[in-house]
This record gives C-alpha cells, sequence and structure tokens, in this order.
C-alpha cells in the first residue's frame, strides 16, 4: 500500500477544506434526503476539526 507523508502549505489546505465544504452544503441545501446524508455530515464535522487545525502552530503532515 501506498503511504507518504507530504507537507502542504496551510492556506491551500484552508482553500481546499473551504471548496469541499461549499460542495457539501451545496448538496445538503439542494436534496431534501440525500442518500449518503449521514456521510455528508460526518464530513461537514471532520472538515470544522481540520480547519481549526490550519491554524495549529504545530508543525503537521498529511498522510495519504
Amino acid at each position: 500500500m501506498y503511504n507518504s507523508n507530504t507537507q502542504i502549505d496551510r492556506n491551500f489546505m484552508r482553500r481546499m477544506i473551504r471548496s469541499y465544504e461549499q460542495d457539501l452544503l451545496e448538496i445538503v441545501r439542494g436534496e431534501c434526503e440525500h442518500p449518503n446524508h449521514a456521510q455528508i455530515e460526518a464530513d461537514l464535522r471532520l472538515l470544522e476539526e481540520l480547519r481549526g487545525q490550519t491554524f495549529s502552530p504545530l508543525a503537521q503532515t498529511v498522510s495519504f
């Protein structure tokens, strides 16, 4: 399995998180009952946590 630690600019991560969050919010607003509604809600909670971490002064890496 491929596994690496990659350094990514914090501003890039913020933009990526914001973009994905906007996509998810559009799905939630556009559909009364989306089949993956529970997963979307879970992803939105995770994005909120990740956004908070992008402001941390600690060094961080993203593992793929």
